[in-house]
């Protein structure tokens, strides 16, 4: 009743975590979207201000030129032989005017702080008449088109945004200036840069840590469920001889008249179930110390095929049980490595040992090796339940046990393969896999000779 109790109390626990996970995501998720909208809000807003700031900079810039032209008539007559000038050429400006126009120009725009490409065009508007007349433009810029009005630079249709128009410079006609700015929204956006950029940066950084979160916490929860799962598997493969050693070991104490033979199947049991322990405790030990680094190999010059042969030889009797084959192909002409013996040893009995645990029908299993110009390349070979494409790339992962469907007997900590692999690399060589469910698995191990 107390263990009910217990596990109900655990998965209250584990509701409300989740629960609480899901409350702070949620939390994060409404405070990253309101200030990611506040960053673009202010954005916005510099923008706009940037802009206002450019246009109070243009329209004091255009009353000082207005002021430069009204205080020197010699302009007026200057203006209309432009006219002319440009009239009867056919050119767009009088190359004369068009630099006192720019000597007035630049310096007033670099006083004012408009470092800026402009374009600008003169209009001349007739008191008598009617519309604005084109005088010249810049050069090359294209600027003779027919103006309206001198108040509202949208009526021409035009897309660059600003118009500006100095006062009267005679008594019988209006000459206007109209000042263009093609990359006046680029201007602006740049000079709100520096904001853009903070913006972008620290939207960027928020994404960026809830994202980093949101990857730990599934980490975190699948290592949760995989210690879980590890810890069942410990528990049960340690249950099973435990039980079968306490037995063995009741009946002897109990039973006093106990045949020989009998005796001996008891003591057997109880050694081969000690060893098993042993072996899986072993097996916990050294992936930890592989993990912790705390790990050297004692690496001498060892004959591959007779490990091969010692390890096949020592499970004669297991797969013999199920009726099964080792078949050995040891076609290598060069089979001495340098490596660490009892670990060579420790990854052929580990794929051997799954290719017995995941095999339905009776184990074929074949092992060959090959010449490499720079080692020696070992193939392990089943007729097992095979490994599924889309699972291949988690097998050598720490504590993962994929699903086994109708084996029962696949026992372990899914710590085999990983164990293999880190002991393979530690060695610099590599393993690969060529598997299909339901066709067997074909495990390629490559030894360097030294």
């Amino acid at each position: 009743m107390q263990k009910r109790t217990n596990l109900r109390s655990d998965l209250n626990k584990m509701k409300l975590s989740k629960r609480a996970i899901f409350f702070v995501i949620g939390i994060a998720t409404v405070a990253l979207v309101g200030l990611s909208v506040l960053q673009v809000q202010n954005l916005r807003s510099s923008l706009t201000t940037n802009r206002q700031i450019f246009l109070q900079k243009v329209d004091l810039a255009s009353s000082k030129i207005s002021n430069a032209f009204a205080n020197d008539n010699t302009y007026t007559n200057q203006l209309v032989r432009a006219a002319t000038w440009v009239r009867e050429s056919g050119e767009l400006n009088d190359p004369k005017m068009d630099r006192q126009m720019k000597d007035i120009i630049n310096p007033i725009f670099e006083e004012a702080g408009l470092d800026i490409p402009y374009e600008y065009a003169i209009y001349m508007h007739k008191k008598t008449g009617d519309g604005f007349n084109f005088v010249m433009g810049d050069d090359g810029a294209s600027l003779e088109f027919e103006l309206a009005s001198c108040e509202n630079p949208q009526e021409r249709g035009h897309g660059w945004a600003t118009l500006t128009c100095t006062t009267a410079f005679d008594h019988d006609n209006s000459f206007h200036l109209a000042l263009f700015f093609p990359s006046q929204d680029a201007y602006v956006f740049a000079q709100s840069s520096g904001a853009l950029i903070l913006s972008v940066v620290f939207i960027v950084l928020l994404i960026g840590c809830f994202v980093y979160t949101l990857i730990v916490i599934q980490r975190q929860k699948k290592l949760s469920s995989i210690k879980n799962d590890f810890i069942n598997n410990l528990t049960h493969e340690f249950k099973t001889p435990i039980a079968s050693i306490s037995l063995a070991t009741s009946i002897l104490k109990g039973d006093k008249k106990i045949d020989k033979k009998k005796k001996s199947n008891y003591l057997n049991l109880i050694e081969l179930e000690s060893k098993r322990l042993e072996g899986q405790v072993d097996k916990v030990l050294q992936i930890a110390m592989i993990d912790s680094g705390n790990f050297t190999l004692e690496k001498k010059q060892l004959d591959v095929h007779e490990v091969i042969q010692r390890v096949v030889e020592s499970m004669h009797l297991v797969v013999s049980k199920r009726q099964g084959t080792i078949d050995l192909k040891l076609n290598a002409t060069k089979s001495e490595v340098l490596a660490d013996g009892t670990h060579l040893v420790n990854i052929i009995y580990n794929l051997i040992d799954n290719a017995l645990k995941y095999t339905v029908d009776v184990p074929h299993i074949s092992i060959t090796t090959y010449d490499s110009s720079q080692g020696i390349e070992i193939s392990i070979k089943d007729n097992g339940i095979g490994i599924g494409e889309e699972i291949q790339k988690y097998i050598f992962d720490k504590f993962y046990r994929a699903e086994t469907g109708n084996v029962q007997n696949a026992k372990g900590f899914g710590l085999g393969l990983s164990y293999v692999k880190k002991i393979i690399e530690e060695h610099k060589g590599r393993i690969g896999l060529n598997s299909q469910p339901n066709r067997g698995s074909e495990f390629l191990l490559y030894f360097p000779f030294s």
